[in-house]
């Protein structure tokens, strides 16, 4: 009788631990669209944005900081008037093409390892927007 409990404990113990190794993994989606009047909250340079993100992975947060990849920007801190006007002409470009599009779509998404932000490949109303430079 001892035998068939301790063989008993032995089975329960092997159905708990193989349990915990199925346990369901949640997949996120590697493409997101964004509502142009809802979802973009803000332009913050010529290549980075804020957004509302649905069904993003909850470890990036909803508002995402979102750096477009493959956009060389200058920057507004510049000490070079020059760049600092080509920074500004840039920001208000980029601007202007989120405020105009259609659909604006995300891909691919990867955290940055500079600051807290995210890198993604940017799709204005279908076209990736290197496509426009």
């Amino acid at each position: 009788m001892q035998f068939y409990g301790i063989n008993l404990v032995f089975l329960l113990f092997l159905v708990a631990c193989s349990s915990s190794q199925n346990s369901v993994v949640q997949v996120f989606p590697s493409r997101f669209y964004l509502d142009v009047s809802k979802d973009i909250l803000e332009t913050l340079d010529g290549n980075t944005f804020v957004a509302h993100v649905k069904g993003v992975n909850p470890i990036f947060g909803r508002a995402l900081k979102i750096k477009v990849r493959g956009l060389q920007v200058e920057s507004v801190s510049e000490t070079n008037a020059s760049k600092v006007s080509t920074a500004f002409r840039q920001w208000h470009q980029f601007r202007q093409i989120l405020k105009e599009s259609k659909t604006v779509e995300i891909r691919n998404l990867e955290r940055s390892t500079e600051d807290f932000a995210v890198w993604a490949d940017l799709y204005i109303d279908g076209r990736f927007l290197g496509d426009f430079h």
